[in-house]
């Protein structure tokens, strides 16, 4: 069995791996994954054609920047697919680029079947993709609850699978221990920073958030502050570093390998006092661990005022949206 998976972020990489640990774990013989993934999915088998990296791109300014090299990979992607012809394409998240892929595979070959691991947010806005996708799209496998009935009025397949972060092994108090242990931490209070993975996120959110932590700083010059990073998120984030306090410790694969980075990404999230965040799945994690957070977000001026004008709902933070309350404090585009 051959499986084609497209993950465009590290949050969908994280999906894409726990979907190809479950299905190695419940078919006879392991399938053979190809697409686009990063670390996680890498590290379980994934042949990736290109570097996930490259998909990494938020916003309508920002990947009409990137368009060149997106529609070059784009036309790569279509072509490996039906080279491969894959008994599924699975895609996830990552919609600009996802859905142009699936489009266009449909297009030229209606019988690899298309599932999208990630319903579109078509209740936040622009709703009707919910009949646009439906012509490419088998079947949606959404993370939310009340998300299956926008796709079934439009005659698309669609179950609420949940979000993996609910039977997520969450970090032991041995595991805690080791990761205080190993960078010297101690009973003063752990800030967790996660200014998000795209490269035009961290362009705009990472000055704001360290500004925002030296104010910390501060008022707690005792505090610890954590930032856990993947290779090419720490390598575009360089530049941002003189913004952030000098007690900032930065986690990265690099040093210490992947399985160790994610255990003690996890120790980070079960010890710190606060987070402050991008908006994402990420609040999800947080809230799993019981994390106090404040959500923030930002990108391109006039990819903000179109956003603006197509939003349906007042909240943009997962946790909020779920729940039905606004205890999440957010600080959106201007009020960033």
């Amino acid at each position: 069995m051959k499986i084609f998976i497209i993950a465009g972020e590290d949050s969908g990489d994280k999906l894409g791996a726990g979907i190809i640990d479950g299905l190695s774990s419940v078919l006879v013989s392991s399938p053979n994954f190809v697409g686009v993934g990063g670390a996680g999915m890498i590290s379980r088998g994934l042949n990736s054609i290109f570097p996930m990296t490259e998909l990494s791109v938020m916003g309508f300014i920002e990947i009409a920047s990137s368009y060149t090299n997106l529609k070059r990979r784009l036309d790569q992607t279509v072509s490996t697919i039906l080279d491969e012809k894959p008994d599924i394409l699975l895609t996830i998240d990552a919609p600009e680029f996802c859905f142009r892929v699936a489009k266009k595979v449909k297009s030229l070959n209606r019988n690899i079947p298309v599932a999208h691991y990630v319903a579109p947010s078509v209740w936040a806005w622009r709703p009707k993709r919910a009949k646009t996708v439906s012509k490419f799209i088998d079947h949606v496998l959404a993370l939310l609850p009340f998300e299956p009935p926008y796709f079934h009025q439009v005659g698309l397949s669609c179950d609420f699978v949940g979000h993996p972060i609910v039977s997520e092994v969450m970090a032991s108090r041995d595991d805690i221990i080791r990761f205080k242990n190993e960078f010297s931490l101690g009973d003063e209070p752990q800030i967790l920073c996660l200014p998000g993975s795209r490269k035009s996120e961290i362009d705009k959110i990472m000055p704001t958030f360290g500004r925002t932590l030296g104010k910390f700083s501060n008022v707690l010059p005792n505090a610890n502050f954590i930032l856990p990073s993947t290779p090419h998120v720490f390598e575009h984030s360089k530049k941002y570093l003189e913004y952030f306090p000098k007690k900032t410790l930065f986690l990265t694969p690099e040093n210490i390998g992947f399985e160790k980075y994610i255990a003690h990404k996890k120790a980070s999230f079960k010890i710190a006092d606060l987070a402050l965040a991008a908006s994402g799945t990420v609040s999800l994690e947080l809230a799993a661990n019981n994390t106090p957070m404040v959500i923030g977000y930002d990108m391109n001026y006039f990819s903000r005022q179109i956003i603006q004008l197509m939003m349906k709902t007042d909240t943009v933070t997962l946790v909020n949206l779920i729940t039905s309350n606004r205890n999440i404090p957010e600080c959106i585009g201007c009020r960033l």
